[in-house]
């Protein structure tokens, strides 16, 4: 899946996003829960968009082996839901193939590191933080 594609699959919740700001403005207080309730809601929006990018990877990639794997990899991801986390996708990564989990652990290790340097945040925290809340927000 190509840069463009997942972004452009965002780029609905940073409308939503302007949106949100502009007609419910954060200085008022009457306006607190309805911002709580709307900013879970686009948690949940944004890790389902991800989760849609996790299979369409996942998919494509079993595809560009086989036509059979690839479908058998659409059927096995269908229903992926939260199953997203780092280790999730060790995991998937390994079901390819090992070697294809080493190079996933070192790339997300660099990325990790480079953000981390650049900016002191721990970016898999982040994700894990953001699987939370959608969890917490979808089950309450």
């Amino acid at each position: 899946m190509a840069r463009s594609d997942v972004l452009e699959g965002l780029s609905r919740v940073d409308q939503l996003l302007e949106e949100f700001d502009l007609r419910l403005p954060a200085e008022s207080p009457r306006n607190a829960d309805f911002r709580a309730d709307l900013a879970g809601l686009l948690v949940v929006l944004i890790a389902a968009t991800y989760e849609n990018c996790v299979k369409d990877i996942l998919v494509r990639f079993a595809e560009s082996k086989h036509v059979d794997f690839g479908g058998y990899a659409s059927r096995s991801y269908e229903k992926i839901n939260s199953r997203i986390r780092i280790g999730d996708l060790k995991k998937y990564a390994r079901n390819f193939d090992p070697d294809i989990e080493n190079v996933f652990v070192r790339s997300i290790s660099k990325k990790k590191s480079d953000i981390f340097a650049r900016t002191g945040i721990d970016i898999v925290k982040c994700y894990d933080q953001l699987l939370d809340w959608r969890h917490a927000f979808a089950h309450q």
